[in-house]
């Protein structure tokens, strides 16, 4: 386990050099809340003279966290880029204004996601909303951005999900598109697998790119208090699932980390040697790789990244 004073003073020591902590490009999606949140903030203090771009819903309402970011750092130049995470086509567009505004990007940051029911619930493009945002933008937004991040001395991608944590697959639907195959455990797994072995086939076109699959713990945020169920759920499902929630949110604030401390862990993972370009690393929540290939070495054997790969680019074709 890296200690979490270990972290502390590496953060502190890469805030203080001026030569590698200035300048610096950095998109982030799924940061204006939970732990995402905490990553940003921890950015902030360690990044100088550099612009963060935020994709999120609402600019109004991420309005305050804006201003705790510019308190934190005045040098910090920050674009909020109004986006419907979960929708390819608003990936796009923001993709095309940050591609418009700068030569190189050195970080990007994916945190966005949502917690599964039993039931798929589908965005207006016709996709999950869970694989939309565990997965499928994290995967355009990456594709979209490798131009730029090439350009960068030190590029890094992380994206925070179930690093290490991979399980297998239904075969013959990975993208589990037959609602009797849905479930939220299987869509956990699915989107878990299919993000280690896509980034793994993308590392082998971009050995200069550090890829990270990362697992963030327990943390104490509020995904799932706002927890919620459709109406088909009916009234007493609805009730449950909002029982359950605050009952696992109370346990994540008793036992898990503050989002502020999992924030300076994945700020370490982005900013900290320990890490380099031409492997993709499974992270865990201690900040240690995961060496164990599990279920991926049977995956990788039957050519599965290439496979997952393919079906991701359909996916995108269709939309």
């Amino acid at each position: 386990m890296v200690k979490f004073l270990t972290i502390t003073q590496a953060n502190e020591r890469f805030a203080s050099d001026s030569k590698d902590n200035a300048g610096l490009v950095c998109v982030f999606a799924g940061a204006t809340s939970g732990t995402g949140a905490g990553a940003i903030e921890g950015l902030a203090a360690m990044l100088q003279e550099s612009t963060f771009y935020v994709l999120g819903r609402s600019a109004a309402r991420f309005a305050s966290q804006q201003a705790k970011l510019e308190s934190l750092n005045p040098s910090l130049k920050l674009v909020f880029l109004e986006a419907e995470v979960s929708l390819i086509s608003d990936i796009d567009a923001a993709c095309k204004q940050i591609s418009a505004a700068e030569q190189r990007v050195d970080y990007l940051y994916m945190s966005q996601g949502c917690i599964p029911l039993n039931v798929p619930q589908y965005t207006k493009e016709g996709l999950d909303v869970c694989f939309a945002l565990s997965y499928y933008s994290r995967m355009r937004l990456v594709t979209s951005l490798l131009p730029l991040l090439r350009q960068s001395s030190r590029p890094r991608i992380l994206s925070v999900l179930n690093g290490g944590r991979e399980k297998s697959m239904r075969d013959d639907d990975i993208g589990l598109e037959n609602a009797d195959n849905f479930a939220w455990r299987a869509a956990i797994n699915h989107t878990t697998t299919m993000t280690s072995l896509a980034l793994e086939y993308l590392a082998e076109n971009d050995k200069r790119i550090t890829f990270m699959h990362a697992f963030p713990g327990l943390v104490a945020t509020e995904n799932f208090s706002r927890l919620t169920a459709p109406e088909s759920f009916g009234m007493f499902g609805r009730l449950l699932v909002v029982f359950i929630g605050r009952f696992v949110s109370m346990l994540q604030y008793l036992f898990g980390i503050s989002a502020a401390d999992c924030g300076a862990r994945q700020a370490f993972l982005l900013t900290s040697d320990k890490y380099g370009p031409d492997e993709v690393w499974r992270i865990n929540e201690k900040s240690e790789p995961v060496t164990a290939p599990g279920v991926l070495e049977r995956y990788r054997e039957g050519g599965w990244r290439e496979k997952v790969w393919e079906y991701t680019t359909g996916v995108f074709e269709k939309i």
